[in-house]
């Protein structure tokens, strides 16, 4: 296989409902299957998956190739088909669980579903960190940077560009007291992430 080379390119919801089950195991091809058709006419959003909890279509977008399921209450599923070239296209997955803070992973595969290595850094919490505001300030700046030692960072894909979203959640692990402290010293802005050949590069 070479690469995600295909000729006759899909829609995401046709890649949805016909990728291998253990990449989305909480919902059948049926499921899947069911959960599209149910959309497409207008008869709901919303289906049982295989443990009996309601799995529910939250975007399916086959003019941008993005679609966006919630498996369950603490856990969502995202699918965007990507163009590497003119004839390439790969598929990426973001995984997201929130227990009391989200967290996701990337994956991301060619078009016969084999896993490829399309270069994505998972940023840290430290990537926000204001380095400048922290140098002048009395504080245990190490203190501050071990802290930001434990990462919970959401992903999505952007809906129209081929650009990751990165969100960082890390602030609410901390104790109120912690938080209160170290949050002056936190960017509070999203991070991008552009496709640029096979390597998703960090917008300035």
């Amino acid at each position: 296989m070479n690469g995600g080379h295909d000729l006759s390119a899909q829609s995401v919801d046709k890649y949805y409902v016909n990728m291998p089950d253990e990449l989305n195991p909480t919902l059948s091809k049926q499921n899947r299957l069911e959960l599209i058709e149910y959309h497409k006419v207008g008869s709901g959003d919303s289906i049982a998956n295989r443990f009996g909890i309601q799995a529910i279509l939250l975007n399916l977008d086959t003019l941008n190739n993005r679609l966006v399921v919630k498996n369950t209450a603490s856990s969502t599923f995202e699918m965007k088909v990507l163009n590497l070239n003119d004839t390439t296209q790969s598929i990426g997955i973001i995984r997201t669980v929130c227990g009391s803070i989200c967290q996701s992973s990337v994956e991301f595969y060619d078009t016969a579903w084999h896993q490829i290595p399309l270069q994505f850094t998972m940023p840290i919490a430290m990537y926000w960190l204001n380095e400048g505001s922290l140098s002048t300030a009395s504080v245990d700046q190490q203190w501050v940077r071990s802290v930001l030692g434990t990462s919970f960072i959401s992903l999505s894909f952007d809906t129209s560009k081929q650009q990751i979203t990165a969100k960082n959640n890390s602030l609410e692990f901390l104790s109120e007291s912690d938080r209160k402290i170290i949050s002056p010293f936190v960017i509070d802005k999203l991070l991008n992430y552009k496709l640029v050949g096979r390597t998703w590069i960090l917008e300035p």
